[in-house]
């Protein structure tokens, strides 16, 4: 069992409790990989910490590197995540009310399992120390579900020059986010190649105001002659595309649009892990959880076993309640209001489209009147608690929002829907997709507070991720 770096893996200032909602949970210890280069998480065999005497296993612990936290059961076979040469792990062991404060005796067993080449039995590294060591206070740990958000949002400021790309990014910051997603051809300059002067700038950006690239939108011209689609040769290269530019731009989740076939995104799989970028087909409306169009992709995950491709819901598929936003405009544009109301009563309660139809003809509906009518039937209701049937395959989260009032989104059962992913143990981002300002595209002279509506849907988010 050969022995390395014994004497410096252990990191003592890294030794604390932690906390999560204000109560002590247990404790951690930082070490650093015992071998001399980076390893997969796959490699790491086995960890032991015993404190005063008292041992805590690997099954009792956590493994937490930069690319997130996992459970050793998680770590297995997994060559897509790295634990960097140099870089401390944080080791987060279970301990209702952690350690009592002062000096402890912590000794740390720290095992790795190479085999260089194929066809050779493995040599276990192995680190192992015993020091005595301050407790060095106490850790909050980060919510596992954080917030970010998408570029989308901030459609209207792009456009007319009020933001530019540091001002979208500062603003995310300023705003309590933690991650960016961008639609990569309105920000990207000689898209898809942009200068490394601009990727420099990029990435000084992110780090100046403290933000991370979470998710990149791509987009997909397939028909350059009308109705006669592109090659699926020419469909994989421009997915291949995408996939390494968001890569160097530090994107590890691409979402993919659900008009793109799955025969393209399969062949696109190698290059994905190649660069080591997750696809995410979005689920967006039309689409409604537990029905074979969703299913088909969770059976395409299981038959090609990949870590490559997944799941990004859309909170527009869980529209409850119409947007008040879209009935009002209809009552400015002309509808009746009683007609109106009467539609979004119908829509609100889940009364059948037919039905709905029937109660409004005493009112003799206009044309207005019955436009209204699709538009509030052409919304989406799924029910949130689906979700869960979905946990392990979801990469990332937009949380279309269209409107706000009084501090919540009207339409949209968010405290549902965070309840769930919280109960589920989901981790990941969900990103706030303002969508609203397109409703006031054609009405010159009503100005909305975009960023006000971002921030109260940032806040409401933050609201549900602490209930």
């Amino acid at each position: 069992m050969p022995h390395m770096f014994d004497k410096y893996f252990i990191s003592d200032e890294s030794f604390k409790n932690i906390a999560a909602n204000g109560e002590v949970t247990g404790f951690q210890i930082g070490v650093k990989v015992s071998y001399y280069r980076g390893v997969v998480l796959g490699i790491v065999n086995d960890m032991k910490v015993t404190v005063d005497g008292e041992e805590y296993a690997k099954d009792q612990m956590t493994f937490n590197v930069k690319a997130g936290s996992f459970t050793f059961q998680e770590m297995a076979g997994r060559d897509d995540v790295r634990w960097d040469f140099g870089e401390v792990a944080y080791l987060h062991i279970s301990k209702p009310g952690g350690l009592a404060p002062g000096k402890h005796t912590v000794k740390v067993f720290e095992e790795i399992r190479i085999v260089n080449g194929m066809e050779i039995p493995p040599v276990m590294f192995v680190a192992e120390d015993e020091k005595v060591l301050e407790l060095n206070g106490c850790y909050d740990l980060p919510k596992p579900i954080k917030r970010a958000i998408s570029f989308y949002s901030f459609q209207d400021e792009l456009y007319l020059g009020k933001m530019d790309v540091e001002g979208m990014i500062k603003a995310t910051a300023e705003m309590g986010a933690e991650g960016v997603e961008i639609i990569s051809e309105a920000i990207i300059p000689n898209f898809p190649n942009p200068p490394e002067s601009w990727v420099n700038q990029w990435f000084e950006w992110l780090d100046k105001y403290k933000v991370k690239p979470v998710a990149f939108d791509m987009f997909m011209d397939g028909q350059l002659y009308d109705g006669v689609n592109i090659p699926d040769d020419r469909a994989v290269e421009i997915l291949e595309t995408n996939i390494k530019l968001a890569a160097r731009m530090g994107f590890r989740v691409l979402r993919v649009v659900y008009t793109i076939p799955l025969r393209i995104v399969e062949r696109a799989l190698p290059c994905a892990e190649r660069y080591n970028v997750v696809m995410g087909i979005e689920l967006h409306p039309p689409f409604r959880l537990c029905t074979p169009q969703v299913d088909q992709y969770v059976e395409f995950i299981k038959r090609t076993n990949t870590k490559f491709f997944s799941l990004i819901p859309d909170f527009g598929i869980f529209t409850k309640k119409v947007i008040p936003f879209h009935e009002e405009k209809a009552i400015r544009h002309g509808a009746n209001e009683t007609t109106v109301k009467l539609i979004s009563q119908c829509y609100n309660e889940g009364v059948p489209y037919d039905e709905m139809m029937e109660r409004i003809k005493p009112l003799s509906p206009s044309e207005k009147d019955l436009a209204w009518a699709k538009t509030a039937y052409g919304y989406t209701y799924c029910d949130p608690r689906l979700l869960k049937h979905y946990i392990p395959y979801i990469s990332h989260i937009h949380a279309k929002v269209l409107d706000m009032r009084d501090g919540i989104d009207p339409s949209v059962e968010n405290d549902v829907i965070f309840q769930v992913l919280k109960e589920c143990g989901w981790k990941g981002y969900v990103a706030t997709e303002y969508e609203g300002q397109r409703i006031f595209h054609d009405e010159r002279d009503l100005d909305v507070d975009n960023l006000a509506l971002i921030k109260a849907n940032q806040d409401m988010m933050q609201r549900y991720i602490d209930a």
